[in-house]
């Protein structure tokens, strides 16, 4: 209503009292005469029974049955009876005129004067009567006379009923014929009404609209308009103001454009001596633009022209390494080696810088161990911190999960700008790291890092000029310790990406100290590292002021029971009695620990206790104390490497790793890997048997399932989708089998999307790895659930994880076919030779399930496509099918015929690429570069 028109308030402003008083004035004469003509009809009905019970007294007292029927048939030409019927005293019908009354009742029988009784039917009202002997007249058979016999009211005897019946149809049709004769008066009023109230609203409305129209006009800048009313009254006085405020407009809108073309002209000189000025300071932004584009492009031109070189003199230079150099050769190699390396990560930090700056860093987001990933930036820096005498320090809160979902490589790359500062600049002391959670919830985790040295500290001004790029904190630091100054702004920015933030405490001469927070996810589908050490006693024997927590945690954590003395006393009280099945003897650089040490050894030799030396300093100063053949673990030491010992020293290298996985494996696991693609099928099978187990293969789900149950398999490697039997229906069949069941099955899939990754650990497999999948995460996955650890040193090569950021648009790239085929250049050449082969078929067969529109073939022949793209170096295609296998699983059909273009677009692209490109050199010269 608030949007109307005035003509349309205007008639509803009229219309809507008539309307409302008609109807209700109609409803009430309607409901009124209605009730009237019901009342009439009572009374009609009570007025013939009273008249009609007295006529048929003489005819039930004397039982006539003639002159009763009479009477009744009489009483039916009356208007309205519908039916007459006589009683007797005690009920019984004595006559009956007309049909049969109605003996469905509306309501009660009500009682009116003289014992009359009225019943309401839905057809009808009833009346019943009595009959009294009171005024009857009797003839005189002596005299002939007629004489009434009148009793006292009290001693009228009842004789029988009288019941009379009128039909309301008669009233009815005169209720409805007076409800249409209203409601024909009420439409022909308001019709009326109406008419009148659209013209009195059109002669208001008419004139208010040309007033409404005349200020539009007036608004657009017409100011000649003006308003023309034919009413007089107070619309006649609104148009005349509107034309006056118009001229007095039209007056001031002359003068503006009168003093706009003077000030115009006044400032016209003003403005040429700017415009002047503008054109000089735009040409030189377009100059400083075109140079600061120039410089970006320098930079990433140079920045890859000189990994190129860097590339093939690290790789040449390890080559050279291999061959028969004399000491000062290989002191030469090593040092082309380190300057090299050195080039290439300031190299890096530059275009890593150049990635921040555009906006263009993506982080990933996969699983892993954040131990393994601590430990191995502190064992790269250990080198560099025992030659500088600075003992190295850690400790992971027990409170850290396993698993973390995350960018692995990013982190380590903060750490490991942290802590490489942190030991360049201590020259003497320690660098402690520790890491714990400050939120933990369901989804997500909250994680600090405190990478803590004891060096030469930072004033607060020098604070101040940290995280600038090209800049330290001392300018004079640049000369002595050497660097870009690029570490930390790099640092700040991908602690930032990940939803965390950096910040620094220091005090001058006594130490530094760089906290910073990252948001990780929860991997709740990794099940948590096996306890390996369930069944170990251990004591540690350490007495230096700082307490080995971290290694004693680390123990806990995977199952051993540890026991902590840090005195001598306590180690002979806790050898009288708890007998640990191996002690733990941290050895530092104190120079009052020798006879604590000698005692320590000489009890542990008197109880047959093994033993393993720690130093925790990094140092073998006190190597001499330790008698030889006693094994040796150096600080840092990693996870792997100090269970291992214990294990060795202990007898028990191949005990129980997970008793809820697998039973004890005494010898190396036997693999079964399942693919029906050949060539993804051999890559597994090679890269499973360069890690030292034995590995058996199935090209379908129905030679998994047959060959389970013939032969012992610790672990399966399950590709999902293949024909006739998928994964998880060979799954289902493995579990069923007899003492088959606790087989862990490992999902092996190109392209797992969130729900069918959920999908595939309710289906009953215990893990998934997304292809390619590397030696390295292999070798995880085996240790994980099999407890076995590999020699993955055999696998290891220099193809790094970058190699497969490579371009969308590449069509082939040497460095990511090598990098998953382990370095094996015959083995990428045979993957890709596949490949080839079965292209031609494959993209028939593509084309003929689109035309027919099968696509549950169409996204099975792309899914297995696309498992064997991941694996041979082609990013293009490789894109393109993981596009549209998304599509196809998310059944998003309005992007099925650009993805379906784009598949085929680059699967011809693959073709005449192959034949005018000689792509078998281009992987021996890669395999040549990274050797």
């Amino acid at each position: 209503m608030t949007n109307w028109s005035i003509r349309n308030r205007i008639l509803f402003t009229a219309l809507l009292p008539g309307i409302l008083v008609s109807l209700v004035l109609g409803l009430f004469f309607v409901a009124g005469r209605s009730s009237d003509l019901t009342d009439l009809l009572e009374q009609r009905a009570l007025a013939m029974a009273k008249q009609l019970a007295p006529t048929c007294e003489y005819g039930v007292m004397t039982g006539s049955i003639g002159i009763l029927q009479n009477i009744a048939n009489n009483m039916l030409e009356e208007p309205d009876v519908r039916s007459v019927n006589l009683f007797d005293q005690e009920m019984n019908l004595l006559s009956h005129a007309g049909p049969r009354m109605i003996t469905e009742r509306v309501g009660s029988t009500m009682l009116k004067e003289s014992q009359l009784q009225l019943i309401e039917t839905p057809g009808s009202i009833r009346v019943k009567a009595p009959i009294y002997a009171q005024n009857l007249v009797i003839a005189d058979q002596l005299s002939d006379q007629f004489y009434a016999q009148t009793q006292p009211e009290s001693e009228m005897k009842l004789l029988g009923w009288a019941e009379i019946e009128l039909s309301n149809a008669n009233t009815r049709l005169a209720r409805y014929q007076h409800f249409a004769t209203s409601l024909s008066i009420i439409i022909i009023a308001l019709l009326i009404g109406s008419i009148i109230a659209m013209r009195v609203s059109r002669r208001i409305s008419d004139p208010i609209k040309g007033i409404s129209e005349a200020l539009n006009d007036i608004r657009a800048g017409k100011m000649e308009t003006r308003v023309h009313v034919k009413e007089h009254g107070e619309l006649q006085d609104l148009a005349s103001g509107v034309n006056s405020m118009a001229s007095a407009i039209q007056r001031a809108d002359i003068e503006y454009q009168q003093n706009i073309e003077q000030s115009n002209r006044e400032s016209q000189e003003t403005i040429d001596e700017l415009e002047i000025r503008n054109h000089e300071l735009t040409l030189g932004h377009k100059q400083a633009l075109e140079a600061n584009r120039s410089k970006s492009e320098f930079l990433a031109n140079v920045s890859h022209e000189i990994r190129t070189p860097l590339n093939g003199i690290l790789g040449f230079s390890d080559l050279l390494a291999r061959t028969q150099t004399s000491g000062r050769q290989h002191d030469y190699l090593q040092t082309i080696r380190k300057s090299s390396k050195d080039l290439l990560n300031i190299i890096n930090d530059i275009l890593d810088l150049s990635k921040i700056d555009a906006g263009k860093l993506i982080l990933e987001n996969v699983s892993f161990n954040l131990r393994d990933l601590v430990e191995e930036v502190m064992q790269v820096m250990a080198p560099e911190s025992v030659s500088s005498g600075i003992a190295m320090r850690q400790y992971i809160s027990p409170d850290i999960p396993d698993f973390i979902c995350g960018d692995r490589l990013r982190l380590k790359q903060i750490l490991t700008n942290l802590i490489n500062n942190a030991v360049k600049f201590t020259p003497e002391g320690s660098v402690t790291v520790n890491v714990y959670p400050i939120r933990n919830e369901a989804s997500d985790i909250s994680i600090q890092f405190d990478v803590r040295d004891t060096g030469i500290g930072m004033s607060e001004i020098q604070q101040e000029r940290l995280f600038q790029a090209f800049s330290q904190a001392d300018p004079s630091i640049a000369r002595q310790y050497g660097g870009t100054g690029l570490g930390l702004i790099i640092s700040k920015a991908l602690v930032e990406a990940m939803n965390g933030d950096i910040r620094v405490d220091s005090v001058e001469s006594i130490g530094t100290t760089f906290s910073f927070t990252i948001e990780a996810g929860l991997d709740h589908d990794t099940p948590p590292l096996p306890t390996v050490l369930s069944d170990f006693k251990i004591c540690m024997i350490d007495d230096s002021e700082e307490s080995p927590v971290d290694t004693i945690e680390l123990l806990k954590r995977r199952g051993a029971d540890v026991k902590h003395c840090a005195q001598s006393i306590e180690f002979f009280e806790q050898c009288e009695n708890f007998t640990p099945d191996a002690a733990i003897i941290s050895i530092d650089n104190a120079l009052d620990q020798q006879s604590n040490v000698h005692a320590w050894l000489a009890r542990c030799t008197e109880n047959n206790v093994p033993f393993l030396a720690l130093l925790r300093d990094g140092d073998i100063q006190q190597a001499h104390l330790i008698p030889k053949g006693t094994p040796i673990i150096t600080a840092p030491f990693t996870q792997q490497r100090l269970i291992s010992v214990l294990r060795e020293i202990t007898g028990r290298v191949e005990e129980v790793v997970d008793k809820d996985i697998q039973p004890a494996l005494q010898t190396r696991p036997t693999i079964l890997a399942v693919d029906d693609n050949e060539a993804n099928l051999k890559l597994v099978v090679t890269l499973l048997g360069e890690l030292g187990v034995k590995v058996l293969q199935a090209a379908s789900g129905f030679e998994a399932v047959a060959t389970v149950e013939r032969e012992s398999v610790s672990m399966i490697l399950m590709d999902i989708q293949m024909p006739g039997m998928s994964g998880t229906e060979a799954t289902s069949r493995i579990r069923e089998l007899p003492g088959r069941g606790n087989i862990p099955v490992i999902a092996l899939t190109a392209h797992a999307m969130s729900d069918e990754r959920q999908a595939l650990i309710a289906a009953g497999l215990n893990d998934y790895q997304t292809k390619p999948v590397s030696q390295e995460q292999l070798a995880r996955i085996i240790e994980r659930w099999t407890g076995y650890v590999t020699d993955t040193e055999t696998g290891n090569r220099s193809y790094g994880r970058d190699a497969t950021s490579s371009n969308v648009q590449t069509i082939f790239s040497s460095k990511i076919a090598l990098q998953h085929a382990n370095g094996t250049v015959s083995l990428a050449v045979e993957m890709f030779e596949m490949l080839i082969a079965s292209l031609k078929t494959e993209k028939q067969n593509i084309i003929t399930f689109w035309e027919i529109e099968s696509l549950d073939d169409l996204l099975e022949t792309i899914h297995k496509l696309h498992g064997a793209a991941r694996y041979c170096g082609i990013p293009a295609l490789r894109a393109a099918l993981e596009q549209f296998e998304t599509s196809l699983k998310a059944n998003r059909s309005g992007e099925f015929p650009s993805a379906m273009r784009k598949v085929t677009t680059e699967i011809t692209r693959l073709e005449n690429w192959t034949s005018d490109n000689d792509w078998r050199s281009m992987l021996q010269e890669e395999s040549t570069a990274n050797a």
